[in-house]
């Protein structure tokens, strides 16, 4: 069994499903302590109670994290129960609607933008403070690899995780020497429905099977090089390895997972 994560306090946002639940599941099978953050009471407490029975150590943070104050309680919680903050894993966010740029409504793209990257910046300046005390921290941010290949009909959210993987190297430029390293990791197209409880953004408005939504996955995965969506459990598997002291010369990077053709 691999323990690259033995003992670490980790918070892994957005983790009652999807990509963070299989991170936090990834986490604890390497040893790690998850904090749980999540909006949703039903899905955070899913998860804690799985990592639970696995004989893993968990706690739940329930938040909003697209508001300052929901970001810095996450950290206060963390520090107070456990004193300290090894990894931050900012995986929270999701494309909330697909159509032409043109087509979108202003308020639209500001939630759009919101959702993408406020979560990620607030947690990250939460959490920074406490780790350069200590002169260690892992930082991993989820971007998309959307945001590199142009992927059609969500330009607000390739715009916000656009700003993520920004964010990513200036991070990593500003605080190496004080121990924290911090990479992004950018994931292509992934099967996250089979556990979902609060459904995505995209799904709740279209649905799973309207032509429109059949149209876009397919032109999706013709630019992915295996031709299917990832597992989260594959997914996982890479963010735990950019969270581990496996990269401990590696920072300011983007990870590329399945995405395809990047045009940048």
């Amino acid at each position: 069994m691999i323990t690259r994560l033995k003992n670490k306090i980790s918070i892994i946002t957005g983790a009652g499903q999807g990509i963070g639940r299989a991170a936090a599941r990834r986490f604890a099978l390497e040893g790690a302590v998850v904090v749980i953050a999540d909006v949703s009471q039903e899905a955070a407490h899913r998860t804690r109670d799985e990592l639970r029975q696995s004989g893993a150590r968990s706690e739940i943070y329930l938040g909003d994290l697209m508001h300052w104050e929901g970001a810095q309680g996450l950290i206060d919680f963390t520090l107070q129960t456990f004193g300290h903050i090894d990894i931050l894993v900012n995986n929270v966010g999701g494309a909330t609607a697909l159509r032409p740029f043109h087509l979108w409504d202003p308020a639209e793209i500001v939630e759009e933008m919101h959702r993408s990257i406020l979560p990620t910046i607030y947690c990250s300046r939460a959490a920074l403070p406490s780790m350069i005390e200590r002169n260690f921290g892992r930082i991993v941010n989820v971007g998309a690899e959307s945001a590199r290949n142009g992927l059609w009909d969500r330009a607000p959210y390739n715009a916000g995780k656009g700003a993520v993987m920004a964010l990513t190297t200036s991070i990593a430029r500003e605080y190496a020497a004080a121990g924290v390293i911090c990479n992004c990791f950018s994931p292509g197209p992934t099967d996250t429905q089979p556990d979902r409880i609060v459904e995505r953004g995209i799904r709740a408005k279209l649905g799973n099977e309207t032509e429109y939504f059949r149209e876009m996955t397919r032109r999706t995965l013709a630019i992915v090089p295996m031709g299917r969506q990832a597992s989260t459990d594959e997914q996982a598997a890479g963010i735990a390895f950019l969270a581990s002291d496996d990269v401990g010369h590696i920072t300011g990077q983007v990870l590329s997972a399945g995405g395809g053709m990047n045009m940048l």
